[in-house]
């Protein structure tokens, strides 16, 4: 490889810089306020080439460590998978993926990447294969008045404060990540936080008209997520979980279909994602 390999920069200014040029370049979004808040730590980590101190390719590792069914288990999610334009064609993405699992196959449990239509043929290249997820959704009708208040997340005490709660909350799931990190990007994103005092929880959820999109609950204890839904109030009709619940009766059980996304695994443990009608949490997306 005429280029250099280099991973693990974040304290490297230079590169970093160049590293967010070229993601604002490939996706329209960078990672800079999401570092200067301190929420880049050891759990996500770039493997990039470099040329003339510019980063050109790229394909980052995140550390996700779950709990399904009470059992641990380590993955990494394979993420910001990018090529500058000017260097495409030289198998640069290649040489950066087949890198990766080699050095993360035997160290962990399972490796899994959310792909575009783009490169649904490229990832199978490399050993992946697509997988189904499978998402649970209600018709609910309810008397109840609102009781979930939205909170400012941009306030820094309040963001604070939320997430400290996540890095000390229960399981509320029952397929579930402790990646911190990842939460708070979405926070700088727009995800909207909701707080339900009784309860003492937070409700990573959106509201459109009748329609509730439930992505995670935070709390420091178990609650009861027919409680959480119902304080969403009258006017919501259909509740839509971003997680796999730990009690699933009334629910109905659907194949996540969404548009230009799809799940790629690589070890026979993730298997279990499709076998069991699990899903990836949405806000472990990276």
């Amino acid at each position: 490889m005429q280029y250099k390999l280099v991973e693990n920069y974040k304290d490297d200014e230079k590169l970093v810089k160049s590293f967010n040029e070229l993601t604002e370049k490939t996706f329209g979004f960078n990672f800079i306020e999401w570092q200067n808040n301190g929420f880049w730590t050891e759990k996500y980590i770039p493997y990039s080439l470099v040329n003339n101190n510019q980063i050109i390719a790229n394909v980052s590792v995140n550390l996700m460590d779950f709990m399904l069914d009470g059992v641990k288990k380590h993955y990494i999610q394979l993420g910001t998978v990018m090529t500058d334009e000017n260097y495409r064609r030289q198998g640069l993405c290649r040489y950066l993926m087949e890198h990766v699992i080699k050095e993360y196959q035997h160290k962990v449990d399972g490796i899994y990447l959310f792909g575009n239509d783009s490169v649904i043929h490229f990832y199978p290249k490399f050993g992946f294969v697509e997988s189904k997820e499978y998402q649970y959704i209600k018709s609910i009708c309810s008397t109840s008045s609102q009781e979930v208040e939205q909170i400012d997340m941009s306030i820094q005490s309040n963001r604070d404060c939320f997430l400290n709660i996540v890095k000390n909350s229960t399981i509320n799931e029952r397929f579930t990540t402790d990646n911190w990190g990842l939460i708070a990007f979405y926070l700088l994103f727009g995800q909207p936080v909701y707080y339900l005092a009784k309860e003492e929880a937070y409700i990573l959820a959106n509201v459109e008209k009748e329609k509730l999109f439930i992505h995670q609950i935070v709390t420091k204890h178990e609650v009861n997520l027919e409680s959480i839904i119902h304080a969403f109030g009258s006017e919501i009709q259909e509740v839509r979980l971003g997680f796999t619940p730990v009690k699933s009766s009334g629910y109905e059980v659907k194949e996540v279909e969404e548009d230009d996304c799809t799940l790629f695994i690589l070890g026979k443990d993730l298997k279990e994602i499709e076998k069991k009608k699990l899903m990836f949490p949405t806000l472990s997306h990276a």
